[in-house]
């Protein structure tokens, strides 16, 4: 086949030595010549092979402790010379220069290191000169070098390597350079973006091996699955492990998401119970229940009750292990996804008998994890970062004032209203043995006044045994007039927390006084659109 090339001679350097040996055993069998420097050549030489370092090419040492190895004319000549172009050719013979047919070459662990909250030393010294210029030149002459560039294309090689005695077509060449120049691109972005700080004026996004999805939102639209690495975030929901279940949807990983960090910032939220568990129930991205308790049990049964009718096919997310009694528990409910920072072995196998169910394992999202949000409209993209945090303002605005207790009840509730859909409004109550549930939501309104009418009353009304008047009202925004404050007070409602704001929010103070209602602003909006 045209374009078919022999591997006569391969350069290896590596910073990660796993899985390599086989890959060199089959180089040294075929006949290849191998050029190596300091620690990737003494491990190629206690595997057997016979190795030329690369300081015997360039007649140079390794220099600045280790920071210039390779980067010499006698390594990059013999990388990019064109094996057909007589000029070349005739270069290399006069300055005495082989040709290099394969390059396998990583880059130091740049991303992992800024992760592990290095000092700034560690990071620059892990950002690769020499393996990224490798690449890209490896990457270039493709037409005649092959170039491997990450582990995890070890297999692939071995494989070709196999098949074809040592051979490899131009598609097989073109298609490792493809591969080389994603792995840099990706190695430049995430050390333009250690960088780049918190400068809004470039925005660097890695989008790397992407999973292809079953379909978007609706059967018609196609969808990809892209995990990024964000340095500044140790944990993520993408980095789950997932124990069982059919492929995860577009629609799963939204819910999913939301679900895991309703029931994080709920963990969060509450600093009054001792060994607490936070249980969210998610629905197309509103928490249509959410509890916190000091048992796992309790915050589920709690967070279910919120609202039974929606949670079926829904997604569950608890903040402590699920032990055989819950994975009993919800083995008679239908559920699309369970996520927990871990399960017991018993539940795993009790789960393990509902074959399509998900169940997913990550820890608790730490309160601050410094993640942007990305959202596109025609033409651009929209960035902004997460919406993350608890309020700590709540300021007393009228006459009657909330306990101490009820201070506590709104931190809960300020985060189960956050994470529901705007217009919103959340009602959350304290149960006598502590625990915190959300007892009524309303969502997606274009006017708050109907989300709570039409919304949170009506299913609030449906729990028995639970007092409205002790509850705590939240708005994700300010009431532009006092018409919700009269609506509440119609039902009962004795305890508001909204952020304020509107110009008339003396009204709103006004007609809080005249009902005897206590109500607090935050100065904080959780608009969610």
């Amino acid at each position: 086949m045209s374009g078919n090339k022999q591997i006569k001679s391969a350069l290896i350097s590596v910073f990660h030595k796993e899985h390599l040996d086989e890959i060199v055993s089959l180089l040294d069998k075929q006949g290849v010549a191998l050029y190596s420097t300091g620690g990737t050549q003494t491990f190629l030489e206690s595997q057997g092979c016979k190795v030329t370092a690369v300081e015997d090419i360039t007649s140079y040492p390794s220099i600045l402790g280790g920071r210039v190895k390779t980067l010499h004319p006698k390594v990059f000549g013999g990388i990019l010379s064109r094996r057909d172009n007589v000029s070349d050719k005739s270069q290399m013979t006069e300055y005495d220069i082989p040709e290099i047919d394969l390059v396998i070459v990583d880059l130091y662990p740049f991303e992992e290191t800024v992760s592990s909250g290095a000092s700034e030393q560690d990071i620059i010294e892990k950002i690769d000169i020499g393996g990224i210029s490798l690449i890209r030149a490896a990457a270039k002459n493709f037409k005649d070098v092959v170039i491997v560039s990450s582990q995890k294309q070890y297999k692939k090689l071995h494989a070709l390597l196999q098949e074809k005695n040592g051979e490899t077509s131009l598609e097989d060449r073109k298609e490792f350079a493809r591969e080389a120049f994603n792995i840099s691109s990706h190695y430049d972005s995430a050390i333009f973006n250690y960088f780049a700080g918190d400068d809004v004026a470039s925005e660097k996004i890695n989008l790397t091996d992407g999973t292809v999805l079953r379909y978007g939102e609706n059967p018609h639209q196609k969808a990809t699955n892209y995990v990024y690495n964000n340095t500044k975030q140790a944990v993520t929901l993408a980095q789950s492990r997932v124990l069982q279940g059919k492929q995860l949807s577009y629609n799963n990983m939204l819910d999913a998401d939301a679900a895991w960090k309703s029931a994080s910032d709920a963990f969060h939220s509450v600093s009054g119970i001792q060994n607490k568990t936070a249980v969210a129930v998610v629905k197309h991205l509103n928490p249509c229940g959410l509890a916190v308790s000091d048992s796992p049990m309790k915050s589920l049964e709690l967070a279910w009750a919120g609202d039974p009718v929606s949670a079926f096919g829904g997604i569950l997310c608890f903040t402590s292990e699920v032990d055989g009694a819950i994975a009993e528990w919800l083995s008679k409910k239908f559920i699309e996804i369970i996520i927990a920072p871990s399960y017991s072995q018993e539940a795993q196998e009790i789960l393990a008998k509902k074959k399509n169910l998900r169940v997913l394992e990550t820890p608790v999202k730490p309160e601050f994890t410094g993640e942007k949000m990305y959202r596109s409209i025609n033409g651009a993209i929209l960035v902004q970062d997460e919406d993350e945090g608890l309020d700590t303002e709540y300021k007393s605005v009228t006459k009657t004032q909330f306990s101490e207790t009820q201070f506590d009840l709104a931190k809960f509730g300020t985060q189960a209203c956050k994470y529901l859909k705007s217009n919103s409004i959340a009602l959350v109550s304290e149960n006598a043995d502590g625990s915190y549930w959300l007892t009524g939501a309303g969502m997606g309104q274009p006017n708050r006044l109907d989300s709570l009418r039409w919304l949170t009353i009506p299913r609030f009304n449906q729990k028995e045994g639970v007092n409205l008047q002790k509850a705590v009202l939240i708005s994700d925004a300010f009431f532009p007039f006092r018409d919700s404050v009269e609506v509440a007070h119609e039902y009962g409602i004795s305890y508001i927390v909204q952020p304020g704001g509107s110009i008339r929010d003396e009204e709103v103070i006004e007609a809080c006084n005249e009902f005897d209602i206590a109500m607090v602003f935050t100065g904080r909006r959780h608009f969610k659109h």
